[in-house]
Formats: C-alpha cells, sequence, structure tokens
C-alpha cells in the first residue's frame, strides 16, 4: 500500500521577491542531472536562482559549504520560508514538443509526501544506480537537510480517476505561482490545503504501486538518509501514466568503429524497409539507412523481454563487445546527433523506438531493470517552486 500525505513546503516568499523586482522564471532551474556546463554558469548569474541549491558552484568539498551558506541566508532574509498549511501542490507543466515547435502538451502531477520503500516492494525501479551519484547527492542532502529535487513517480490510471481528480481541483483560487518562461513553457502550482480533498487523493493512492520515470538516484539517498535519521517520508512528483502531457522519448544509440557493421550481422539481417512493417531498430552507416530484422531470438532472455529492441540490441552488443560496450556507447534523444557521432568516428547509428507506456508497466512490474539509457521522461521535472525539510 503506497502512502502519501500533504506538508507544509519550503517555498520562495513571493512578496519579498516581488519587492526585490525578481520574476519567477529566473529562479527555477531543472535537475541537476539535465544541466549543462553553460546553462549552470547562465543560472549562477541569477539572483536567487534555486541551481544555488540544486547544483551548488565550488569545487568538490567547497560546493557544499556554499550551498549551506545561501540556504541560511535566504531563510535569514526570509526569501525562502514555510508554507503557512500543509497542502499538496498540483503541478501543471505546459511545453512543447519538439522543443520550439507548435505542438503543444500539458502534463499534470503532484507535489506531495510518498512513504520511502526502500525494499522496492511498491515503488519499483527500472535503472541501475551508480555509487558516485549516490555519494554526492547524499553530502548535499546531509549539509542542507533538504531535498532540493524530487524523484519522478508514475501511477497507474486505467480510467483516469486520478487525473480527473486533480483536473477538478484546478481552481482560480487555489493557483499559488504561474511563470511562463521565454521559451514558451508555462508552469502552474495549484496549493491544495482542503482536508476532503486531500482525503480523496491520499485513498486513490491506498490500492496501487509506484513507478520510478527519473531519479532513481535522488530516491536511493532519500530512502538512505530516512532511514539513518529515522524517518519516513520523502517529497516526490506523481504524475498519471495515462496523461497524454507524459511523454516517452527514445534514446538512440551510436558507436565507433566499422567493425560493428560487419560483426552484427551474425544476429540481424540488415535489409531494406518495405515501406508497411513497424520499424524496431534502424541501422545508420556511412550515410546510409537499414532496418534491422533478428536471425533469432535469445532464450536466455525472460519471455517479457523477448522482443523488446533496446534488450535485444543491448544483448547483441554485449555478446560481440563485452559489457563494458554500455559505457563506449554514445546515447541521445536527437536522431542527428546519433548519425553525427557514426560519421565522425566511422561507426554506426541505431536509431529506436520510443518505449510503449503499456510495455513500460508489464516490464517494471515484473522487476526487470532496463538496459542503461532506454527511457527518457520528457520533460523533466522543474525544481524551485516547492522543497521539503527533511
Amino acid at each position: 500500500m503506497v502512502e502519501i500525505k500533504e506538508f507544509q513546503g519550503l517555498i520562495y516568499n513571493k512578496e519579498k521577491l516581488n519587492k526585490l523586482k525578481v520574476e519567477f522564471k529566473n529562479i527555477i532551474c531543472p535537475p541537476y542531472d539535465i544541466i549543462s556546463p553553460n546553462e549552470h554558469r547562465s543560472l549562477l548569474f541569477k539572483k536567487y536562482n534555486f541551481v544555488n541549491l540544486e547544483l551548488p558552484k565550488g569545487s568538490k568539498t567547497k560546493k557544499y559549504q556554499n550551498a549551506k551558506k545561501t540556504f541560511s541566508s535566504w531563510k535569514r532574509s526570509k526569501i525562502i520560508i514555510e508554507d503557512s498549511l500543509p497542502s499538496i501542490y498540483i503541478y501543471q507543466h505546459k511545453f512543447s514538443y519538439p522543443a520550439n515547435s507548435q505542438k503543444y502538451y500539458t502534463r499534470y502531477g503532484i507535489f506531495c509526501l510518498v512513504k520511502a520503500d526502500p525494499e522496492y516492494k511498491e515503488i519499483f525501479p527500472h535503472e541501475r544506480i551508480n555509487p558516485k551519484p549516490i555519494e554526492e547527492r547524499m553530502r548535499l542532502v546531509e549539509t542542507l537537510g533538504i531535498e532540493t529535487s524530487s524523484p519522478f513517480l508514475l501511477v497507474e490510471d486505467p480510467e483516469k480517476k486520478f487525473l480527473n481528480m486533480i483536473l477538478k481541483l484546478l481552481k482560480p483560487y487555489s493557483l499559488f505561482l504561474e511563470i511562463k518562461q521565454d521559451d514558451g513553457q508555462e508552469h502552474k502550482v495549484y496549493r491544495i490545503s482542503d482536508p476532503q480533498s486531500i482525503k480523496n487523493i491520499k485513498n486513490f493512492f491506498k490500492s496501487k504501486n509506484l513507478y520510478i520515470a527519473d531519479g532513481h538516484h535522488r530516491y536511493r539517498v532519500y530512502c538512505d538518509y530516512l532511514k539513518k535519521n529515522k524517518k519516513e517520508y520523502f517529497m516526490a512528483y506523481i504524475s498519471s501514466l495515462e496523461d497524454d502531457g507524459l511523454l516517452i522519448l527514445p534514446t538512440h544509440r551510436a558507436v565507433a568503429g566499422g567493425h560493428i557493421y560487419e560483426e552484427i550481422k551474425r544476429y540481424f539481417d540488415i535489409v531494406d524497409w518495405d515501406g508497411r512493417s513497424n520499424l524496431e531498430i534502424v541501422l545508420y552507416h556511412n550515410g546510409v539507412f537499414k532496418t534491422l530484422k533478428p536471425k533469432f531470438y535469445f532464450d536466455n532472455l525472460p519471455k517479457i523481454v523477448l522482443k523488446n529492441p533496446y534488450f535485444l540490441l543491448d544483448k547483441v552488443l554485449s555478446e560481440l563487445e563485452g559489457e563494458d560496450i554500455r559505457q563506449h556507447l554514445f546515447y541521445h534523444q536527437d536522431m542527428k546527433e546519433a548519425i553525427s557521432y557514426a560519421d565522425k568516428y566511422n561507426g554506426c547509428a541505431f536509431i529506436m523506438p520510443s518505449v510503449k507506456k503499456e510495455d513500460f508497466v508489464k516490464i517494471v512490474k515484473n522487476k526487470i531493470i532496463f538496459p542503461p539509457k532506454t527511457t527518457y521522461f520528457y520533460p523533466k521535472v522543474y525544481c524551485g517552486f516547492v522543497f521539503y525539510k527533511l
């Protein structure tokens, strides 16, 4: 049984920022793991930007002290305050995809507290975690005592009960924040403090499991931190799997060296596309696109993933090159970037399809971990709207 609850979030003081003429669009930032060095420098120039806590500047040890100093200063000057009432916060994110196009989507979700499940009995992962990010995020959490960015969780919602429940709560009087960014993205946060509405949301989750879409390392850090400090709840962002604004982008692969093109023929027929059949894996090499048709399937793959292109390609490349190949692959959501890499290093690019939501659920429910860099849930959940004192 998944337990969620309301909380008094830490928030930016709107009144104070208005007096200082600081716009909220200059406050929020993406999560730390997708901030490029150039974007990081740009965000640091914006006064009071949340990146100072989410990805603080400084050397390996100095950055944690910088974050602590900034956080203490912002609390002291009441830039950051505690919200007045225990609440659940609905986050509405409007965005274009492809980016800067005229095709818009809107995704809905909630920020709430979730009871940690360190054994992964009700909250299911789909990615492996690495020790280094765990260590770095733990240092930050232990230094600040707050959760700056939340794991992104998903809930099955076949009848759209959860989605419709939160849509009905989007009343003008509940609107807490409204931000429009220069690139056209729009963010709205609604604060829900009504006890009956909160109870209804809590009841929905009692019979549910949750799936980690993004933030596996953060989730592990919070579980470990809470256990160490004899606490139970962390802040999460939860969205419905049935939300039309929930996009799962493919992650294409590329590998250097032309030898792969010949070696891969042991496992695949390299053929022209007939224009009708579904494309599973498109192979690009030396300016030519072909499709890959498996000659056989691996008996030692679980039946549920036997024909999944990501598992199949991962198995083939690991058989050919050894499991270290995963660290040497080039990964990107943009097909053009993968092709450019293949051209640059006389290699191959593998143009992959998106993982279907129903396949994602079936595989994760069976506690099977996807190959690295399979899913990219788009867009990432921005930071700085509300955060949590652990």
